[in-house]
């Protein structure tokens, strides 16, 4: 069964991070980090929040309500959707205009999001 200990063990380990470079980055000792780990104790509020910043995911995931690692948008029949913090920050705005468009003019947004990006390389 997963806990909150062995996520956080789980994802250090995949970054290969020692005990000791979480800790600093966090501002707390290594004791407490292992401790967190090996569930002996359980990080609250700041802490909490500040494990699931620091690797990139949900406090959720962390306290093992979801195995969803980021906030993602699912549509049925399509595959995962991952997206990054300005895309999540301005999602509901664009979506909200989509719904005046004709089928049309949400191609033309496409092109135009397509040469915004040839711009940029």
């Amino acid at each position: 069964m997963e806990t909150l200990g062995s996520r956080l063990n789980e994802l250090r380990e995949e970054k290969n991070l020692t005990l000791e470079y979480v800790a600093n980055r966090l501002g707390t000792t290594k004791v407490s980090i292992g401790r967190y780990e090996k569930d002996e104790r359980e990080p609250k509020g700041e802490m909490l929040k500040a494990l699931a910043d620091f690797y990139d995911v949900t406090t959720d995931y962390l306290l093992c309500r979801t195995d969803i690692r980021k906030d993602q948008i699912l549509i049925p029949d399509e595959p995962e959707i991952h997206l990054g913090e300005k895309a999540r920050k301005h999602l509901m705005t664009v979506a909200a205009h989509l719904d005046d468009l004709d089928d049309e003019q949400i191609d033309e947004v496409n092109n135009f999001i397509g040469y915004l990006k040839s711009r940029k390389k």
